[in-house]
């Protein structure tokens, strides 16, 4: 008895069918990858790598993030220019400060006494209100915010004079950062204000009550360590 051959239900050879699968497939492939390439793109600018240029911390990427590193970065540079003498203190701030100079004043150590030792240490920085990795525009100007703890005290040669103590106080520093050519430039600071030290509660030693929000601030999700993310 002969054989008898019968075709698929659907009419068509097998063969025909994976064929057809298979166009379908790659046609859906090719449409997600020309979708994904003309989705708009959020810019994202890489983590900075800090380096000394001519005596100025370069490298900060374009980004508010960057913008906190670069005024963390200034502030204590400035703040230690004071060791330098008058003509060299000068060029670093020019240099940090594109000739505002007597903007940023208040970030510049006073001219330090052979017989005192200074330090300024940015411990938190936070800009409000932005996303600190979006790019920031061509001569953009970002608002940084530092929380700073400052230290001084009398040496006796090269040791610190136990006699005399270790004076010091925590402040919120703010400063305002411009993106130009390529780096960030100081433009301005305010006068430090005074913060309570966040190892202390309660009132302050006159008595009044204290304004903790920079502290709010300091412990919120948005401030961080500079250089450290």
């Amino acid at each position: 008895m002969s054989r008898v051959e019968f075709k698929p239900s659907t009419g068509r050879r097998p063969g025909v069918l994976v064929a057809v699968l298979v166009v379908v497939m790659v046609a859906g492939v090719a449409a997600f990858v020309a979708g994904r390439a003309s989705a708009p793109q959020r810019q994202v600018a890489a983590r900075h790598v800090e380096r000394m240029q001519a005596g100025v911390p370069v490298g900060f990427p374009a980004t508010p993030r960057g913008a906190g590193d670069a005024a963390a970065a200034y502030t204590q540079v400035l703040a230690a220019a004071g060791t330098r003498d008058v003509t060299s203190r000068q060029v670093l701030v020019e240099r940090l400060a594109e000739g505002r100079g007597q903007a940023v004043q208040s970030l510049v150590g006073p001219p330090a006494a052979a017989a005192t030792i200074s330090q300024t240490v940015v411990v938190r920085v936070w800009v409000p209100d932005v996303d600190l990795d979006a790019v920031v525009p061509e001569d953009r100007e970002v608002v940084v915010r530092m929380l700073v703890c400052t230290l001084s005290g009398a040496t006796t040669g090269s040791h610190a004079d136990p006699e005399a103590g270790l004076a010091g106080g925590w402040y919120v520093q703010s400063a305002s950062v411009r993106w130009s050519q390529g780096r960030w430039r100081l433009v301005g600071a305010e006068r430090a204000v005074p913060v309570p030290p966040p190892d202390q509660r309660g009132t302050r030693r006159d008595g009044g009550p204290r304004d903790m929000q920079p502290l709010v601030d300091v412990l919120g999700v948005r401030s961080w360590a500079p250089g450290t993310v």
